[in-house]
């Protein structure tokens, strides 16, 4: 080793970290997001938006452990002047926006009611004379919108109105009316997109303004829990509140994603809704400010290879089947049941429910087509004509209402299934939004790695039907249930916003 032999090797190491520091980047130009970034940041504006306060009679908070969050926030609540600092900040705002507008007056020019809140949201231009593209929560009960092109002192920001809105993707369109100049941002193909590729976001995180960051996507198809029509788009690219509405964009400048959502219990897992189901309703919202989809009134699960087992199918067959067909809508009266495998529908194969809901969705209302299930190992068809599927907020369930009825437990099990089990009563029904008259048996607890446990039953679980007969009390349910052996449950549930959702479960007691 000469003398020359450690320079040589701390500028090897040197040049190897400043490799790896650049690693992040696409190969080519170093600086390939200067040039995206100003391609995409004029066509990208911050949304404020100004709503009365509706405080629940209760006072009762929403659910703070909800698995995802959007990046929607009410960042600046402020209650009729009080400033954005509580007692004892200091006086100085940290840049915040100023305080939002008094309410707006009343009748006969009396003064609003209700405290007003500010939020502050993200949407892209799409479109030269003023149409805007954002997430619906950012809009949905705003009393105004106000919209700011650049983060400029001097810049008086211009109203916005709502043209449309699509509350089943979280999709809004609004429109505004200025003499500046609107550079729209080309849509791209979220389809053609692959694991990996590079994407930039931009939006107003915490209210900083125009903001742009960089990751890759990290899956497709992620399901969304509170929008059963969409399925997201996946990223790292660092994202917070306040970047709601915001572009996702290729290494093209097109926008291939609108940003929506984050996992809270991690670091760089962002969603994001593909613009090629947005790009589908984008007509309908222009022209007539909502969307208008097809709708058959049934609930659905997934197969599984031990469910499939025990309804007569193949152990491979991947399709989704019945757990409820609503009374009274089209597959009701077409004659679908619980427990019937969608094999196929208006001729196109499915293999899942989001295939199912794509299917359904896509054709025209009023329409009748062929839908094949399998029902006991056998193949039927029946033509079932589809209707139009209600507002979010008409399918989602009413509220649970407190009933104050005592619950009777009753009734010791025959053999161990880690659970305890009520009789259902009017009271309870009420309290679960059931009709006063609905029978099942209620799970008042159910024991830690326990058999119930094990098959996913939980607190307040509704087990209509016990191996495909109905149960309407404990009595019948112990009646049916009273040897080791697996049983197939047919289960309501009701999730913490009230929608009600059913279930095919298996019970497993072999091994107990």
């Amino acid at each position: 080793m000469n003398k020359h032999t450690p320079v040589r090797l701390f500028g090897v190491i040197a040049f190897a970290i400043c490799s790896w520091a650049r690693a992040d980047l696409p190969a080519g130009d170093p600086n390939v997001f200067v040039g995206l970034s100003k391609k995409i940041v004029p066509s990208v504006v911050n949304i404020s938006t100004y709503s009365t306060i509706k405080v629940p009679r209760g006072g009762g908070q929403g659910t703070p452990d909800d698995l995802f969050r959007r990046f929607f926030e009410d960042f600046f609540r402020q209650h009729q002047g009080m400033g954005p600092q509580g007692p004892g900040d200091d006086d100085d705002d940290g840049g915040m926006p100023p305080a939002p507008p008094k309410s707006p007056k009343g009748p006969k020019g009396q003064p609003g009611k209700g405290p007003k809140s500010m939020s502050l949201g993200t949407g892209f231009i799409i479109d030269a004379s003023g149409l805007i593209l954002t997430n619906n929560h950012v809009v949905i009960d705003a009393d105004e919108i106000k919209i700011s092109f650049t983060e400029a002192v001097d810049e008086k920001p211009t109203d916005g109105e709502v043209v449309g809105r699509d509350p089943e993707i979280d999709v809004a369109l609004i429109r505004i009316k200025s003499k500046r100049e609107m550079i729209p941002l080309p849509l791209g193909d979220s389809d053609a997109l692959e694991v990996g590729e590079y994407v930039a976001a931009v939006g107003n995180p915490f209210g900083q303004g125009h903001s742009v960051t960089h990751g890759i996507i990290s899956a497709k198809g992620r399901l969304a829990p509170d929008f059963p029509l969409a399925n997201y788009l996946q990223t790292d690219a660092p994202i917070n509140p306040g970047n709601s509405g915001g572009p996702l964009v290729n290494m093209k400048g097109e926008v291939v994603g609108i940003n929506n959502a984050i996992d809270q219990r991690a670091q760089g897992i962002g969603f994001a809704i593909p613009i090629n189901l947005v790009k589908r309703i984008l007509p309908q919202l222009r022209s007539s400010g909502a969307v208008a989809r097809g709708y058959i009134g049934v609930l659905v699960n997934e197969l599984t290879p031990e469910l499939a087992e025990k309804l007569g199918a193949s152990k491979d067959l991947k399709a989704p089947f019945v757990t409820q067909a609503i009374p009274g809508e089209p597959a009701d009266k077409a004659g679908l049941k619980p427990y019937d495998i969608v094999i196929s529908m208006n001729g196109k194969p499915v293999h899942s429910s989001l295939e199912l809901i794509g299917v359904v969705t896509s054709v025209a209302v009023g329409t009748a087509v062929p839908v094949k299930v399998l029902r006991n190992g056998k193949e039927h068809e029946f033509s079932i004509k589809v209707s139009q599927r209600p507002g979010a907020e008409q399918i989602a369930s009413a509220k649970k209402e407190k009933g104050k009825g005592k619950k009777k437990e009753k009734h010791q099990p025959k053999v161990e299934l880690g659970m305890t089990l009520e009789d259902l009563t009017p009271e309870t029904a009420k309290e679960l939004g059931l009709p006063e008259k609905s029978t099942g048996v209620l799970v008042a607890n159910a024991d830690y790695g326990g058999p119930a446990d094990k098959a996913g039953l939980i607190r307040g679980d509704l087990i209509l039907e016990v191996d495909r007969k109905p149960v309407k009390d404990s009595d019948a349910f112990f009646a049916l249930v009273s040897e080791k052996k697996s049983y197939l449950l047919r289960v309501r549930r009701v999730d913490p916003h009230g929608r009600e959702a059913f279930s095919v479960i298996v019970l497993d007691l072999k091994e107990n």
